[in-house]
């Protein structure tokens, strides 16, 4: 009381205080940082490896598997999972959640260190970086110039525009789409070398030996000390066409019998320079990805921003350091093909207009309820005040504005005036008995003060288990548990000293009166209450078994719709992002010129349609589901953004397209597909592994891929063992190539060079080194005849062709492997139709597994990092999170009323508030998901209020000699009151969420759903079975409270403020009783 009493004495506080919160937390709002989602530091480490012309299972036997062997044995790590593909590796070190991320990637560059011995000798090294979620791109930018060729125009993006960039403030880094490598191209004339007598591993030998630049040392000449530099390097085209080739004896044809024996330094020798056997380029490596932007032939850029930095700051940065790139690249056309920070300006625009509107709505209900525009102000003023002290904290917290934070903020509108509420009511109901304002405001808080303390602290124990959920949905709550708290408990300091201040001297004086229709309002909402306690709590309770079983089967009912499959279930409901996928696959072998063509008329389409904004597309390459990029000439890839105020949302572009593509491209496969919810790619939510520990899983895992076809609900199914592609292998014959004196290591690196080049050396070049790749021409690398005829140099110094050594053949190969902890699994994924859960795919495809039979040896589970299992996580933590806050809730409650009966009472109202929750989802057609599960854990506290404030009321009459019968009707009649208004209020405020209009409000709809169905239920079935259960457990005399012998009298005196004696007066309405 004595806190009350303080600022009801110094009105000039409040004010200070005011002043003080709005500044602190304005300057706090401007500094936070702004993104999607918040920072989630998860501790996993890749190891990017890249092997050009290697194919997939080369890949990963010579280098995943030694790497994946060492990394096995790191500390703390949890899963190591592979993607291998045509070239490249990628190797995801994840570790336990909690783990140094530092530490971790120190393990993982030292354990990769010590498999380098392992692996190929001509590897570059690998890329080691860790993953951080929070490195978003925020901006797409398109590149094109008509004054540079390709070439040009890639070193400039490579070597000036992208150091530019990455200099821009809040940028991390920037990758380039659609450049080429620069390079010198020495083009080897097959029947000229082998004509000559030589060999491709000749040339590129000769390169590698006769290209040199070191220091030379000093030499000391007249006093004077001289650096000497010893240059023997290669700078230009013509240089490296003028190297000589050493003919070694007369020029011989390739032969397949052994040549006699030649002395390399007779006179015989002769020399031969690359230029005659080699047309030498500078130009660059053979182009396999074409990246268009707009339909336009160009390079287009990704800029992403380091973990720390505000999203939308950077992009703005970004935005406007390009007039100074234009003017700095004079001949380079920038074009801005996305901005991803527009997207997280309407999400947290959207959340702040959600929480206006509900602000808005509360105030009207206020409004009418209070009958009074000073005493909804009073109310109301407990939000800003909260809020702007919630923001401060969180600066201090180092969290970030993002739609979670902001969708706790939306979520706690209600909560926050729920204090105020009690706290004014009560006030006004000491002055409305005759009591003066000031001391009806300190009486008045001082009487229901231990209620606000209670409903406020079962808020706070409600939402802390959020804080500490386990795994990756924890590590993403964290925010969220701790802003509700802050807000919360920042609420009821503001319901103890704003509220009694301004009540006391500013909302009570009011002399205004209330418009009709607030009048008509009032009187009606007192006849309601007059009905409720006259007619319907009677009814219940003369009936108490007849008001347990409605309240038992209609939530045994309600909980039967999840298992009936009603109510579906889902990991993270889809949102409308406005980004769809086109994905391209022709037959394997199709040459990237027809792959080209048709995603030049996929383009075309797309385009066409009204709603398009930006699109980008790719020939060549296309973002796997399973991990990675797939390069190979038969894939491609278009990626839509559509207009903000579009016509129609992306589902039904996708529908649209669908049909359109597919008869434009019959040959192709195509798969139309909206990006994901939480990041805009194309990972499917439905992903099954199949293992086997013995034999081959293809077998099974195409049973298990037809069966997921089969399933309702489930489309675009893929496997990873789909994506097949004809290689030729070669095998050579070792008893052949020792007879003719072939090294299998000199033949297997001419036939590398030959067909997929051999970077020789490097060459100085003004923006850094060039390689110098040795290679066949395009059109001898045509068929099984050109590798067989392809030279190499046996010991006796003839050529031998490598047909004469080796057998070539056509085998299929996977151009995608996947690995678990060193296992290699097959992926089989799919998307959910529209409208349809997740757990309702879950649930056919699992029936139909079960009839499979496969064998024993067979697995087939979710995929440990996809939406299935985070799903299971969820249902698993937010349950025992649940479970755990129902047990707070009591347990607080035993602690605070120092009684075990009272919280049993009050806990009857929260299992009913279920019946409303999933009717209410069942009816909008929602699902249960993340959000909507917050909503479930929400309703504990927020059902449970209404049972505290009808029982603690009811136990004070009884204190002062009320039977228990009296009490619960005069509690009943007094508290409904307040009741009514913090649930109307609640739902005022979660009305915007529910309603999702704001794009892409619809992931958090079901959480507003939820909480006013429930508390809706709760409220019409609480008020008749808390009474109910009251009246059959409460025990029939209430003990009062040991009391312990004080120094002053127990009932405060407040003899400074007028009107006020200090003297308890029993209000009127209790000594006439109901009556009246």
């Amino acid at each position: 009381m004595w806190l009350t009493r303080l600022f009801v004495q110094r009105p000039a506080l409040v004010f200070v205080m005011i002043v003080f919160v709005t500044i602190a937390g304005t300057i706090a709002y401007f500094n936070l940082t702004q993104q999607q989602f918040p920072n989630v530091d998860l501790p996993t480490v890749t190891v990017q490896v890249n092997y050009p012309g290697a194919s997939p299972t080369e890949m990963r036997d010579a280098i995943a598997r030694p790497i994946e062997d060492q990394l096995a044995g790191a500390p703390n790590l949890n899963v190591i999972n592979t993607t291998v593909l045509q070239g490249r590796a990628t190797i995801s070190a994840v570790f336990n959640l909690g783990s140094d991320v530092n530490t971790a990637l120190v393990q993982v560059q030292q354990r990769v260190q010590a498999a380098s011995s392992l692996l190929p000798t001509d590897l570059r090294a690998p890329t080691i970086s860790t993953v951080d979620p929070s490195q978003s791109t925020v901006v797409t930018l398109g590149v094109a110039s008509r004054s540079y060729s390709i070439a040009g125009l890639s070193d400039l993006v490579n070597n000036q525009i992208i150091p530019v960039l990455e200099q821009v403030d809040g940028v991390g880094f920037v990758t380039s789409n659609g450049t080429v490598t620069p390079s010198f191209q020495v083009t080897v004339n097959p029947g000229a070398l082998q004509a000559g007598g030589y060999s491709i591993n000749d040339v590129v030998n000769a390169l590698a030996g006769n290209n040199a630049r070191q220091p030379g040392g000093i030499i000391f000449q007249q006093g004077r000390e001289t650096t000497v530099d010893v240059r023997g390097d290669l700078r230009t085209p013509d240089d490296v066409a003028n190297l000589p080739l050493l003919l070694t004896g007369v020029p011989a044809p390739v032969s397949s019998t052994p040549a006699a024996p030649v002395n390399p330094w007779t006179s015989a020798s002769k020399t031969v320079r690359i230029g005659s056997v080699a047309n030498v380029t500078d130009s660059y490596e053979e182009r396999r990805v074409y990246a268009y932007v707009n339909g336009a032939l160009r390079v287009f850029l990704q800029v992403q921003k380091t973990t720390q930095a505000n999203e939308v700051s950077t992009s703005d940065n970004v935005l406007k350091a390009l007039p100074k790139l234009r003017a700095q690249f004079p001949g380079v056309d920038f074009s801005i093909v996305n901005v991803q920070s527009n997207y997280t300006r309407q999400q947290i625009t959207g959340v702040v207009h959600t929480l206006l509107e509900g602000i808005a709505l509360t105030a009207i209900v206020m409004l009418f309820f209070l009958g009074s525009w000073r005493n909804s102000i009073v109310v109301l003023i407990a939000i800003p005040t909260s809020l702007l002290i919630t923001l401060t904290v969180m600066k201090l917290a180092n969290f970030t504005i993002d739609t979670v934070s902001l969708l706790a903020m939306t979520l706690v509108v209600g909560i926050l005036v729920d204090d105020s509420i009690v706290v004014l009511e009560n006030i006004e109901r000491h002055y409305d008995e005759g009591e003066p304002p000031l001391a009806a405001a300190v009486n008045g808080r001082s009487e229901i003060g231990f209620a606000a303390i209670v409903i406020t602290l079962v808020d706070v124990v409600v939402f802390l288990p959020l804080a500490f959920l386990p795994g990756i949905v924890g590590k993403f709550l964290v925010e969220f548990g701790l802003v509700v708290v802050v807000a919360t408990l920042t609420s009821l300091w503001v319901s103890f000293t704003v509220t009694p201040t301004l009540a006391g001297r500013w909302s009570l004086k009011s002399t205004w009166t209330p418009w009709p229709i607030l009048r008509s309002f009032a009187k009606r909402f007192d006849q309601a209450r007059v009905w409720y306690v006259e007619h319907l709590l009677p009814i219940g309770l003369a009936h108490p078994w007849r008001v347990a079983g409605i309240a038992i089967g209609s939530l045994v009912l309600a909980l039967l719709l999840l298992p009936l499959g009603i109510v579906g279930a889902t990991f993270i409901p889809p949102v409308d992002r406005g980004e769809l996928f086109v994905q391209i696959t022709f037959p394997a072998g199709t040459p990237l010129t027809t792959t080209q063509a048709a995603v030049q008329n996929i383009n075309a389409i797309t385009m066409a349609i009204p709603d398009a904004r930006a699109i980008t597309a790719v020939a060549g390459a296309y973002s796997s589901p399973f991990g990675g990029f797939i390069n190979e000439g038969n894939v491609g890839q278009v990626h839509l953004w559509l207009q903000d105020n579009r016509r129609h949302d992306t589902v039904y572009w996708v529908n649209y397209l669908k049909p359109r593509v597919r008869a434009a491209e019959p040959n192709a496969d195509i798969t139309v597909i909206p990006a994901t919810s939480t990041g805009g790619g194309n990972a499917q939510p439905i992903d099954y592994l199949v293992t086997t520990t013995e034999g081959d899983p293809l077998p099974y895992a195409a049973q298990v891929y037809q069966l997921l076809r089969n399933t309702p609900g489930a489309t675009n199914v893929t496997s990873s063992a789909q994506q097949v592609a004809p290689q030729v292998e070669v095998t050579f014959d070792r008893g052949a190539a020792q007879a003719r004196g072939v090294s299998v290591g000199s033949a297997s690196t001419a036939i590398r060079a030959a067909l997929g080049g051999a970077v020789a050396t490097q060459i100085e070049a003004q923006n850094g080194l060039k390689d110098v790749q040795v290679i066949y021409p395009l059109v001898d690398r045509s068929d099984l005849d050109e590798i067989s005829n392809i030279a190499v140099r046996a010991t006796d110094g003839s050529l031998a062709r490598v047909g004469d050594v080796a057998s070539l053949t056509w085998a299929p190969t996977q151009l995608v492997i996947t690995r678990v902890n060193r296992q290699t699994v097959i992926h089989i994924t799919a998307n959910t139709a529209p409208g349809v859960p997740l757990s309702n795919v879950q649930r056919a495809f699992s029936s139909g597994l079960k009839k499979l039979n496969l064998p024993g040896f067979v697995t087939v589970r979710a995929n440990p990092n996809g939406n299935q299992q985070n799903l299971k996580d969820t249902l698993t933590g937010m349950g025992a999170a649940l479970a755990l806050s129902f047990l707070m809730v009591y347990l607080l409650m035993v602690a605070l009323y120092n009684d075990y009966r009272s919280p049993f009472i009050i806990m009857f109202s929260v299992p009913v508030a279920a019946v409303g929750a999933f009717g209410a989802l069942a009816i909008t057609h929602q699902t249960l998901n993340l959000f909507s599960l917050i909503g479930v854990i929400m309703l504990v506290g927020l059902v449970s209020k209404n049972g505290i404030l009808l029982v603690d009321f009811a136990n004070t009459l009884r204190k002062r000699g009320a039977s228990k019968l009296e009490a619960i009707r005069r509690s009943a009649y007094t508290r409904f009151r307040p009741i009514v208004m913090t649930t109307a209020s609640m739902v005022a405020g979660m009305t915007p969420l529910a309603l999702g209009l704001v794009q892409g409000s619809q992931v958090r709809q079901g959480l507003g759903i939820v909480v006013i169905g429930g508390l809706v239920s709760s409220l019409l079935l609480t008020l008749v079975l808390v009474p109910v259960a009251y009246m059959r457990f409460a025990p029939e005399t209430l003990e009062k409270d040991a009391e312990i012998p004080q120094a002053e009298a127990v009932e405060p005196r407040f003899p400074d403020i007028p009107g006020g004696n200090g003297d308890y007066v029993q209000p009127e309405r209790e000594r006439a009783g109901l009556e009246d």
